[in-house]
């Protein structure tokens, strides 16, 4: 038996953007699996208290009326969010995410904004974009419904539900292809992340100065650390 086997977390958000010091959240969920197979979502849609962008509704379906008629208010949402990760943090029980550097920072910064508290320390995150970039070498896009088409995941793409479901069966798709993987604990995999990252910034940096396209480089994993000249 190896953590696979024992209680994961999974978690993704959709959004009002992609700048991730001052995107709000427009649905978030965080799901927990008891063993392989199993899935029980929590999952809540959002009333950011801002405008949705059409280019934002153009990914992930919400608009700005079906938001503030049928979303939660983001002080309520936010704090349930907050209390469930302050939860999976103190039982040290893994939590996925694809991309977490911009999911766990929007969060980070709407928590400050609506509960008064930054994101709770000591989550051990398994971050299913680093690890696939880190474990496998196979050649092609690395977004999430990229990899999800690539290993036969059907789901609706830009669902917060859905692309956590999706992030947590690619991990285990991931574990099958390496037998490693299973056997480093999620501990050490966290700690690990933090230095494939910046490798992974390294040679993504190298490719576009390569072809002399733009790149910006975003070394902090697994979320960008707060300063208080942060944009609001």
């Amino acid at each position: 038996m190896t953590w696979l086997d024992q209680p994961l977390f999974a978690l993704d958000t959709e959004t009002t953007g992609t700048n991730p010091e001052t995107a709000r959240v427009v649905q978030s969920c965080i799901g927990r699996s008891g063993r392989i197979g199993e899935w029980t979502p929590k999952t809540r849609l959002i009333n950011p208290g801002v405008p949705i962008p059409a280019e934002a509704t153009a990914v992930h379906g919400i608009t700005t009326e079906h938001a503030q008629k049928e979303g939660m208010q983001p002080g309520h949402a936010l704090r349930e969010v907050w209390l469930w990760l302050t939860q999976i943090a103190t039982g040290r029980t893994p939590l996925v995410i694809f991309n977490a550097p911009y999911d766990l920072t929007v969060l980070d910064r709407e928590f400050r904004r609506h509960v008064g508290e930054p994101i709770p320390d000591g989550l051990i995150v398994l971050d299913t974009l680093c690890l696939f970039r880190r474990f496998d070498w196979t050649t092609g896009g690395r977004s999430l419904s990229k990899l999800a088409a690539r290993y036969d995941i059907t789901f609706p793409a830009h669902d917060a539900e859905a692309d956590a479901l999706a992030s947590l069966k690619l991990l285990h798709i991931l574990a099958v292809m390496n037998d490693l993987l299973p056997l480093i604990t999620p501990t050490t995999l966290h700690e690990a992340q933090q230095g494939w990252w910046v490798q992974q910034q390294d040679a993504a940096e190298a490719r576009a100065l390569g072809s002399g396209t733009a790149f910006e480089r975003q070394d902090c994993w697994p979320l960008i650390p707060f300063t208080d000249g942060a944009e609001s």
